[in-house]
Formats: structure tokens, sequence, C-alpha cells
């Protein structure tokens, strides 16, 4: 996975204990200010936290990055933030008294405002603030009060740096000729939206790079496929065909300066150009792919990409159901991408032919079963997402589509009508607290089933 490093910029305003400290509040300035510390203060400093999350332990960790601290005394002074940062830090109880017009300027930026915790993950002066007035009700003001608050939140702002930082490589028509959107969506709305960027290219573009590759350039590729997976269906004979796949999609990527990609590939006119081993690989290098140039799903794939620093895959839900299924509480996500991470560590992958057509590739092997999962999908409107959790409890090759994952929720009749995206997303791990966070960020509606 691509690391993504959480952009963080301190700012100093005006403590309380500075405005306290003057003539003009005598006993303040005595007591509070002068006055000998608070005992149990003093205490909770010394106190040694089970999981320290301070500035300086995140950063050692590689989550955060954190920029030279900025004093802001004025308006004026809002107008030195970077503008490519993800949060901005408050020092603790420094928008107490802060002048009206330096607030309304940090809530005009539009970035999430952090107050600032202890090593604990405590912010004990948050929930003071005029911030919390309702002139300021737009602002996106976080503060926590344990450590697993203080990572959901790096997690969430992660997820809102990977989300808005993707730059894809769109291939096809648009819209795609598999997925419906909403018909105010257009790839120039989508910019302006979430700041997501767009190359569009067309699937010519993409066959002429897979042909211009010689069968030379792609033996070490080959090579390596052969002693990594198992060969079926005589796609041994094809091979250097896929790697040529692979390897196409990786210099487009790398000369578009992209870091997504989404192919039309219903519209593909020959079956062995299909994407799913390529896709597979790629999303296990930190690489968001959408299948059918499906956008709604491409952005939660970045979204739980951000927040869980993951692999996650896409497919359809409950198409290689049965009704037994859906009775025991069973959903079924079924598609032809793999990514190898997902894969059970004593299995091994197979690649098959596509849909039994004998030709193409898809990959196919066991998933790690027992461990939890989160389930999200976007509304084809992409204004919001829906989501749910549950368990993987089974893997079955189903032939078209290749892949199927048998989930264990709580409801599946329930996640079967109301979750409203054409493909949804699955990532190992339970990522609902970043999801709310996220969305938030994002201003979307997280709907959770």
């Amino acid at each position: 996975m691509r690391k993504v490093k959480v952009k963080i910029q301190p700012i100093r305003m005006k403590k309380a204990l500075e405005i306290w400290d003057s003539n003009e509040t005598p006993l303040a300035k005595t007591a509070w200010v002068k006055g000998p510390k608070k005992p149990r203060d003093v205490l909770r400093g010394r106190e040694i936290p089970p999981k320290d999350v301070s500035l300086d332990a995140l950063k050692e960790k590689g989550l955060v990055e954190v920029l030279k601290l900025i004093e802001i005394r004025k308006a004026e002074d809002v107008e030195k933030i970077p503008e490519d940062v993800d949060a901005i830090l408050i020092g603790d109880s420094e928008d107490w008294f802060a002048e009206d017009s330096v607030l309304e300027k940090l809530v005009l930026l539009n970035k999430p405002l952090l107050i600032e915790w202890d090593s604990w993950g405590y912010s004990i002066h948050g929930r003071i603030s005029k911030l919390r007035f309702h002139k300021y009700s737009k602002a996106k003001r976080y503060f926590t009060m344990d450590a697993d608050e203080v990572f959901s939140l790096i997690r969430a702002l992660r997820g809102y740096r990977f989300t808005k930082t993707i730059k894809v490589l769109y291939i096809g028509d648009f819209p795609s000729h598999s997925v419906a959107v909403g018909p105010q969506i257009s790839l120039e709305y989508l910019n302006k939206r979430f700041g997501v960027e767009f190359i569009k290219l067309t699937l010519e573009d993409y066959l002429k790079e897979i042909k211009e590759i010689s069968d030379e350039k792609v033996e070490n590729i080959v090579k390596e496929w052969k002693e990594r997976f198992i060969i079926r269906d005589n796609r041994e004979k094809t091979l250097h065909i896929y790697a040529k796949t692979y390897k196409a999609l990786k210099n487009m990527l790398k000369k578009h300066n992209a870091n997504a990609i989404a192919i039309d590939c219903a519209a593909l006119p020959e079956i062995e150009y299909v994407p799913c081993l390529a896709y597979s690989l790629l999303i296990d290098e930190g690489i968001p792919c959408g299948c059918e140039a499906d956008l709604s799903a491409l952005f939660v794939m970045a979204m739980l990409m951000g927040v869980s620093s993951k692999s996650v895959l896409m497919g359809n839900l409950n198409e290689n159901a049965t009704h037994m299924d859906i009775e025991n509480n069973i959903v079924v996500v079924n598609h032809d991408v793999l990514p190898p991470s997902f894969v059970c560590p004593a299995c091994k992958i197979a690649l098959r032919d596509y849909h039994a057509t004998a030709k193409g590739v898809t990959p196919y092997a066991k998933l790690i079963e027992g461990l939890p999962v989160t389930l999200a999908g976007m509304h084809w409107d992409m204004d919001k997402v829906w989501a749910t959790t549950g368990e993987v409890v089974w893997t079955e090759d189903t032939t078209h589509c290749r892949v199927s994952i048998g989930v264990k929720v709580n409801n599946a009749k329930r996640v079967s009508k109301d979750a409203f995206s054409h493909h949804v997303v699955m990532a190992y791990g339970n990522y609902i607290k970043e999801l709310r966070l996220l969305a938030e960020l994002l201003e979307i509606e997280l709907i959770l089933i």
C-alpha cells in the first residue's frame, strides 16, 4: 500500500491564561495564573499512557507529518496556513477567547480543526470553545478523549487525504456501459465536488499501449507468475498477454502521474484484455481500481483504502447468492478481482479463464475466514454511502464471476434491500467509526445498515 501521512498544521492563538494574566482580571491573575498548580492536574501530567498518542509518537509511527507552528494573532495571519494541509491543530484552550474575525476565517478554510490532545489522547478542555456557538456551525471541529479516538481520527483524516488526492485514469466512455450514475454526475462535477482529477483516455489508447509491449519486456513477469500462481485452463499459453496488460497499466499510470484506474471493460472488443489480474495486483500496490468504470465504487475503495491502509475489493452483491444464504444472514460479494493480500496464508492463487470463455484471466483462491469485514457502497448520485460489518464465512469458485465470498451479517435481508450501490466494497476490519468521520469530512451522508 502507498504510505499516506496526514499533514497537520499546528497554530498558536492566545491562551486563556495569557488573557487572564493582566491587571483587568486581578483575581484570575493572582489565583489562577500565578497561584499554585492544581495537584491533580500535576498528577495527570505524570501518568504514563498505555498507548502514547502524542504528536511526537504519531510522527515516529509514520502516521502524521507535523508542519512548523504558525502564530495566529490576527485574521490576516490565517492566510499563512498552506492550502494542502489536511487538518489544523489548535492549542489547548486557545479557541476560548480568540478573536471572532480569526475564528471566522479559520472556519472559512473548510479544513478539519483539531483541538490539542495529550499523550493519553485526552483533550481535557475540548468541550469548551467558541467554535461550538451556532454561528460556527459549519466548523469541522474535533476533539478526542482517548487513544482509540485519536487513531480513528487520524485514520479518517488519512482516508480524507487519500480520497481527495486520487488522480484517475478513466479509460472508455462515460458513463460506462454497465453502471448507471446520477444525471448530474460528470467528471467535471466530481473534480469540483471532491477535488479528484481525471485523465480521460479511450479503450483504443489502452489496447495500443498493450500491443506496443514486446514479449521480451514481460519475460520476468511471466516467469514470476508461473512460480507464484497455479496456472489452469491453458492460461500458460497466453500468460504474456496478461503480463503486458499489467505492465501497460503501470506504464500509463506513470506516464500520466495517476494513482487510480477505472476501465469501461464491458466495451472491450477482446476478452483477452480484461484487466482482472492486473487490477488484483495493482490494488495491493495501493492503486484503487474500479471495475466496469464504476466511479461510485472507486470512491468507496479510496475511502476504505485510506482509512485502513489495506487493500480492498469490490464486487456485485448477491449475484451468486442462494435463498438459503440470505435466510441464514449471509450476503455474497462476487467478482473477478482478488488482491493477493486477501488470500488465506496457506492458500495459493489459481489463474483461470474469464467466465469460462477460454480467454482472459481471473485469479481465484480461498479468503481468510473468521475475520471482521466492513462492507460499503456509494449511491449513484454520489452524495451518500451505506455501510455495515460482517464476517467472511466461505469462498467459492463460481466461474461467472469467478470469486464468490459469503459474508455473515446481522440482517442479510435488510442489506439486500437497503444497499443502494451497484457494487459493494469490502475491507478486512471494522471501520465504521472512521467512515462516520470521513463522511462528515467529505460532506456526504453515511447510512448504517
